[in-house]
């Protein structure tokens, strides 16, 4: 009886309500004049945000009628809390491009043509997001994203923000928790969802023209944004580098004294670094080889054909940003020390990063890694002397009174002094944000920790000595990188001991610590020693304090095949159970976890030979590069790489000199016509003195009076018939010709009885 008492009152009190509402509605849906013989009112329809969102996503444009006079009448507009979705703060103008039918929505006019009666266009089209995910993400974007062009247009007339950024947690790398990074302009949604149309309206349009030198909140230009999206895949790479080569193209017109290529992001990178930070290599290599035949913007172009004959290219490579001499960060030391990219070997095989690093292997890095390889070995030899044959009596430091011990002295300092460099320029690069050399590093720290003890009188240096002396020996490893068959087989090692070896050590001690705890528990306790006295029995007859340790050591030893079953099994509470344990053991450590490794290890062993001289480059790189860092910025700019070349005219009429580097290939599959070459002449002769490699062309002279007798010339040949016109003191002319098969390709011609003032030019004779 109460119950249904109760029932009935809670639906009278929900339905008068209810009927309320129902009536005022109604009521204020439709309004009638009292006046007699007016014409009939007009209708005056009520709106709120659900049916504004319902009449834009169903594209309904009538169902809009009247929404211009309820606003005016209450005096509200568009962009009012009431008509925003509470969450993201998503006005009509958004939900009805995010609802197109066909690629269309007949009420996106209409919501326009009210903001602007309204008097809030503007405020109306840039209404942002405001949400954590979609934050900043205005009407544009949407557009944009939508790939309606009409509708960008429309709303760029209408006064939309071209520079509003979408900074939200959705628009953020993927790595960081986002799902599509874009680089947060409008520009760089449409660059990188492949929109060129879209592109070239949003830059050329009369009413606001995006700027391409516009950044986001991370410093990226739309050039970072491209390289950021490439995935390094067929596609993926063909579109981003031809809208790359468009953006760079487009900003250097309205932009000729800003390089879009050379902007860099709050990290400090230009698109080139970055895409050689996130190995983005398909970008990579178009960046570095490419090459703009149009003469208006040819300035931007990095590779530049100096000749040409047939299939035979001379190639001139900008070596800005790829290789610095240390004066700023160079996109070679971003490959070699950049760990995190799983495909930086493939990039240094890219031209022309290859030659460049044999060239500078051939100049200077070559000799100063053998001498370095013979100074180290050198001083550990001294090193293994000096702790193989120290003092057996008496306390350090000893003295040194007699000739032997005057000549360990001197090995003693040699010693010193090599831990004392290793720890000074380990110490120099860390400070220099460079990457530490951690096993030298430690070698350095045990050398002069071992002196310090040594000074000290404290015999326990021995202790110390000995580990740094075989971590110096291990650190040889580092220069098997020079040759190729050791540099293979010391990438196995690491890539054994780190990747291999450490999953399984992980393994094995949580089985030998859970196999030993569950051991040790079985054995009997020892009686106190203070009963027994001398004769209480010890491990293995029973367990002490010290027997967990101890037994660890012996299940090591049956791992390995060494331990004794009989001596474990005195003192067990339990033998049978103990056994069973001993056993289980064995045959999950022994007989698995053992063949495991040995099976990953063969794994690891079979891809590294796969890429065996891929892998090798990549540390052939770095010995290189860590030859070069050792050397003063000065010396580095006389061991510099390259030569300083004229491409051709800047914007500004004066001759484009850049430090380019020399590359000759051959292409059989293509001869090009337009070939957009510096030079027509494609004889050089390359003479080789003083580290230096000037080039002639055909009718250059060159001054050879500081040549030494018997210099020899290289000459690159591309015919048949070379001549040499050698002039002496001006009195009288030495004439040289060699004729050559034609597929070959050089020449050399050794020059006597140089007088002081000897010009040497070399000619190709008339065809």
């Amino acid at each position: 009886m109460m119950k249904g008492a109760l029932f009935t009152g809670v639906v009278i009190l929900f339905k008068f309500p209810l009927k309320a509402f129902v009536s005022s509605y109604r009521k204020a849906e439709i309004e009638m004049s009292c006046d007699e013989g007016s014409p009939e009112p007009p209708v005056l329809k009520v709106f709120n945000r659900w049916l504004l969102f319902e009449a834009v996503s169903r594209a309904d444009r009538r169902a809009l009628d009247g929404l211009l006079q309820y606003l005016q009448s209450h005096e509200k507009r568009l962009i009012d809390e009431e008509f925003k979705e509470p969450s993201t703060g998503k006005t009509c103008l958004p939900k009805a491009l995010l609802n197109l039918h066909n690629g269309h929505n007949d009420t996106i006019p209409v919501l326009l043509d009210i903001a602007e009666q309204t008097g809030n266009l503007r405020e109306f089209i840039n209404t942002p997001f405001r949400d954590v995910y979609y934050r900043g993400q205005t009407a544009l974007h949407i557009a944009i994203e939508r790939r309606c062009k009409q509708y960008v247009e429309l709303l760029v007339e209408k006064g939309a923000d071209v520079h509003a950024q979408a900074r939200g947690r959705f628009f953020q790398p993927r790595e960081e928790g986002g799902y599509f990074y874009f680089g947060e302009l409008p520009l760089s949604l449409a660059a990188c969802t492949n929109q060129p149309d879209m592109v070239h309206y949003l830059t050329e349009n009369s009413h606001k023209a995006a700027d391409l030198r516009r950044q986001d909140s991370r410093g990226n230009t739309v050039l970072h944004a491209l390289v950021h999206i490439a995935d390094n895949t067929r596609d993926n790479t063909r579109f981003v580098t031809k809208m790359y080569d468009l953006l760079l193209i487009k900003c250097a017109k309205p932009y000729p004294d800003c390089n879009l290529e050379n902007v860099l992001n709050n990290d400090g990178m230009s698109p080139l670094m970055m895409a050689a930070k996130l190995g983005k290599i398909g970008v990579f290599q178009h960046i570095i080889r490419r090459e703009i035949k149009d003469e208006e913007a040819r300035h931007l172009s990095r590779k530049f054909k100096d000749w040409a004959y047939g299939p035979v290219y001379s190639n001139l490579y900008d070596l800005s940003s790829l290789d610095t001499c240390g004066e700023e960060v160079s996109v070679l030391e971003i490959l070699v020390y950049n760990s995190k990219i799983e495909n930086r070997h493939e990039m240094l095989a890219v031209e022309p990063i290859n030659e460049l690093l044999r060239a500078k292997w051939q100049k200077f890095a070559a000799v100063t890694f053998y001498i370095s390889v013979f100074s180290y070995l050198v001083t550990m030899i001294i090193f293994t002397l000096v702790a193989y044959y120290r003092p057996s009596v008496g306390t350090p430091p000893y003295a040194y009174n007699t000739t032997e011990a005057k000549v360990r002295l001197a090995g003693e300092i040699v010693t010193v002094a090599s831990g004392v460099f290793f720890f000074v320029t380990n110490v120099i690069y860390y400070l220099l944000t460079n990457p530490l050399c951690f096993h030298s590093f430690i070698y350095s720290v045990l050398v002069l920790v071992s002196a310090a003890l040594y000074l000290s009188g404290i015999e326990a240096y021995v202790s110390v000595m000995v580990f740094a002396l075989a971590l110096g020996w291990m650190n040889t490893l580092y220069f098997t990188r020079g040759l190729k068959l050791t540099g293979t087989y010391s990438i196995m090692i690491q890539k054994i001991l780190i990747k291999d070896l450490f999953r399984f050590l992980l393994v094995y001690v949580l089985f030998m610590i859970g196999y030993a705890s569950a051991l040790v528990s079985l054995l009997t306790i020892c009686p106190d020693k203070k009963t027994c006295n001398d004769s209480c029995p010890k491990y293995p007859e029973c367990r002490d304090t010290n027997t967990f340790s101890e037994f660890l050591l012996d299940l090591f030893k049956l791992t390995i095949g060494i331990g004794e079953l009989d001596d474990m099994l005195k003192g067990a509470q339990y033998p049978v159970v103990f056994l069973i344990l001993l056993v289980t053991y064995i045959i999950l450590t022994f007989v698995l976890l053992l063949n495991m490794l040995i099976a990953l290890m063969g794994e690891t062993v079979g891809q590294v030979s796969k890429e065996s001289k891929q892998i090798w480059k990549l540390q052939w790189a770095t010995t290189i590069l860590d030859i070069e860092r050792s050397f003063p910025v000065c010396l580095r700019k006389s061991f510099r790489v390259g030569e300083m070349v004229t491409v051709g005219k800047g914007l500004d009429g004066k001759p484009d000199k850049r430090w380019c580097f020399r590359v000759d290939e051959v292409k059989w599959s293509h001869w090009n016509q337009n070939l957009g070459i510096i030079n027509e002449d494609p004889a050089v002769i390359s003479l080789l003195y003083s580290n230096r490699s000037p080039y002639l062309r055909d009718g250059l002279k060159l001054n050879a009076k500081d040549l030494k007798e018997g210099q020899a010339l290289e000459t690159f040949v591309t015919g048949q018939t070379v001549m040499y016109f050698i002039k002496a003191d001006n009195s009288h002319e030495l004439c040289s010709t060699k004729s050559l098969p034609f597929s070959h390709r050089t020449t050399s011609l050794t020059v006597t009885n140089l007088a002081s003032e000897v010009d040497i030019q070399l000619r190709l004779p008339c065809s």
